[in-house]
């Protein structure tokens, strides 16, 4: 009963954050993350499998609101377990275009680099304990996009987008541990150029 009071309070208190809309989280700086000729490919790609996918989007004050309502909830949430998680994808100045990684892939083909070099993850289901190292380094999350795999107005995962800047090349891992049962750690890794 407890489970089910608190997934109604993380439902009613997410609702106003699925159906407002607005426009994707922006980065607090001027990057030019391209987010229209993601949104733009990712879908096409998703809709193979996922017929009914659709980009969720948050305003900033939304997206805040929306990580302290999963934070809250962590524990209680009847949230689907984490099950899959892989690096999508990077972008940098020396290769301003998505470079889409396939799930076995274990290098970029392009050189990355430059002023600028962001990495893309894909998350479905939820985690509570994420980090992202590019050389063992840990990277700050700059920015977030949910997605709603049925058209259900329910967040399924996301895409986070990882500052990786100051950074030429390396090894990049990415891990993260479900919130719930059966508490599975999943990582992927990938060498970028």
């Amino acid at each position: 009963m407890k489970t089910l009071l608190s997934f109604a309070i993380v439902t009613a208190l997410s609702l106003p954050l699925l159906i407002g809309g607005g426009q994707a989280f922006a980065a607090s700086n001027d990057l030019n993350l391209k987010m229209e000729s993601f949104k733009e490919e990712t879908l096409k790609s998703l809709k193979t499998k996922h017929s009914k996918a659709q980009f969720v989007d948050l305003t900033p004050e939304e997206y805040e609101h929306q990580k302290i309502v999963e934070n809250l909830f962590s524990v209680q949430a009847s949230a689907p377990a984490l099950t899959s998680l892989e690096v999508y994808a990077a972008i940098s100045a020396n290769y301003p275009n998505y470079e889409y990684f396939t799930p076995n892939q274990l290098m970029s083909n392009e050189d990355h680099g430059g002023s600028e070099m962001y990495i893309v993850t894909e998350e479905l289901g939820y985690g509570n304990s994420q980090f992202a190292k590019l050389n063992g380094n840990l990277l700050t999350e700059l920015q977030r996009q949910y997605i709603d795999y049925d058209a259900d107005t329910i967040i399924d995962g996301w895409y986070i987008w990882w500052d990786a800047s100051s950074y030429e090349n390396g090894t990049f891992t990415y891990q993260n541990t479900s919130m719930n049962s059966p508490w599975n750690k999943m990582n992927d890794s990938i060498n970028i150029k």
